[in-house]
């Protein structure tokens, strides 16, 4: 494998080497935080991945001095590979803590990233990519699962979980049986992205939700152990343990097949928006609605609206020319 060796210049000449060891040192540094609960692992992960692909792009372009330049390049490559600015700048996230942590370390006497900033996101679209389901498609979708089967009341409750309290596939990912608790009202902790502790909470208030999680933990093979992911394999590999992202978006976009919902832009993410266009529907005041989504710009929220005042009384409707001979 191509070892990485390259000469940091600040801009008034300052240099020093930096190698496949700095970097060893680095990932050591990031097992440790993982390991003292100061980083989430999939934090870790995906810092190293970014890492590894930005060291890729530098040993391909061996006369570029690694600075603002080469940085700008490689996110300006990325982007025409088909990346989206999200995805960029989760990557970049990475090295920008390797140079962070470099420079804290006195390894370098120069940050390349310290004067480039991440990709600039386009302003919020006045129309989502996804759809939401219909009201009708929701209640299909929720009666698929056959709840005769472990497997059918686990996905009963992860779907239904979605609908009523929005939560997002991440969130049913990470959650462990510790995180849900009562004291009058249910309600399950969630964990923000690179959080190691709950920051937020989902309230489990619609009956038949209750009911779904009450009879899926009854059955769950690890239901004692609070530290159990509240979702978990049914497998014989992997029994009690993680289920991984993919196979979350499999099991709901199956249901979806299974319930005749075959539009490719409704996807896992569409029952979190099917949840946001019903309570506008319904009236509910835009502050409160923001309890549920967690968005921290109205912006977001007034996007949803928008659709749904289309979708409901499309001006197109008032257009009237009088009589026509």
């Amino acid at each position: 494998m191509d070892t990485w060796q390259v000469v940091l210049t600040a801009p008034r000449g300052v240099s020093r080497s930096f190698d496949d060891t700095d970097i060893a040192e680095w990932i050591a540094e990031l097992e440790r935080r993982v390991q003292a609960g100061d980083m989430a692992a999939t934090t870790a992960t995906t810092y190293k991945q970014g890492v590894k692909v930005f060291r890729q792009y530098a040993i391909e372009h061996p006369g570029d001095r690694v600075g603002p330049a080469l940085i700008r390049g490689w996110k300006a490559a990325m982007l025409k590979a088909g990346r989206k600015p999200q995805g960029v700048n989760i990557l970049y996230a990475g090295v920008k803590h390797l140079f962070r942590w470099a420079m804290a370390d006195n390894r370098i006497a120069y940050d390349p990233t310290r004067d480039t900033e991440g990709v600039k996101r386009s302003t919020v679209s006045r129309k989502h990519k996804r759809e939401a389901l219909t009201d009708n498609e929701v209640l299909a979708v929720l009666a698929q699962p056959d709840i005769s089967t472990r497997e059918g009341l686990r996905d009963r409750a992860m779907l239904m979980l979605m609908a009523y309290t929005g939560a997002r596939s991440v969130e049913v990912q990470r959650a462990t049986i510790k995180d849900l608790h009562s004291n009058g009202k249910t309600k399950l902790d969630i964990y923000g992205k690179g959080h190691t502790e709950p920051d937020d909470t989902l309230y489990l208030v619609n009956q038949g939700l209750i009911d779904a999680m009450t009879a899926w933990i009854k059955v769950h093979p690890r239901r004692y152990d609070l530290d159990a992911p509240l979702f978990c394999s049914l497998g014989n590999r992997n029994m009690g343990g993680p289920l991984d992202m993919s196979t979350i978006r499999r099991m709901v976009k199956g249901y979806y097949t299974m319930a005749g919902v075959l539009d490719p832009r409704k996807t896992t993410h569409s029952l979190r928006h099917s949840l946001v266009s019903n309570l506008i529907r319904r009236g509910v005041p835009p502050t409160k609605i923001m309890t549920v989504t967690r968005h921290k710009s109205i912006d977001t929220l007034l996007v949803y609206a928008h659709e749904v005042d289309r979708d409901t009384d499309p001006a197109e409707g008032y257009v009237d020319y009088g009589k026509t001979d």
